[in-house]
């Protein structure tokens, strides 16, 4: 189970503060691999709202947007992949998506730039500028998992607080 805070503004499961500041708990019930709360955190962490887009086993990522409806703008995703079948087998791949036509050029551009963990399609070459979402997909919370997370994180804070 995953328990997200959120600045959003979606039912509430429970309202606690945190230095001093109102947040949003919410539970994922679908979320069982640390490396799923792991980038959820780290979006959080670089100013993204992470919020129920109500699709089985995924949530929607938001920036910031004072040009868009309710303030903020629909970037991307973080999903399990891989079953739909708890009882057959659990989801083992963890996708951040960032989708292409949604994201401002230079955010886009720096996302580009990361090429580990790459999968922009399931089939075909990892690194695909015509497909829909920039996406990194992981099985495991590894080092190197880790220090690519890092790396879409400070792309991520470099441009939500822009």
């Amino acid at each position: 189970m995953l328990v997200i805070l959120l600045g959003a503004d979606e039912p509430v499961a429970n309202m606690t503060k945190k230095g001093g500041e109102k947040v949003k708990m919410f539970e994922y019930r679908f979320a069982v691999a640390p490396i799923f709360h792991f980038i959820a955190n780290k979006s959080m962490e670089a100013g993204l709202h992470v919020c129920d887009g109500h699709a089985k086993q995924t949530v929607q990522l938001f920036m910031n947007d004072a040009a868009s409806e309710k303030g903020k703008k629909r970037i991307g995703a973080i999903q399990y992949e891989g079953s739909n079948d708890y009882a057959m087998k659990e989801p083992y791949i963890v996708s951040w998506r960032f989708e292409r036509a949604l994201l401002p050029d230079g955010l886009k551009r720096d996302l580009e730039a990361i090429t580990a963990f790459r999968r922009d399609r399931n089939v075909g070459p990892s690194i695909n500028p015509n497909a829909q979402s920039i996406a990194f997909k992981f099985e495991a919370l590894t080092d190197g998992a880790k220090e690519t997370i890092e790396a879409i994180t400070a792309v991520l804070k470099k441009h939500a607080r822009s």
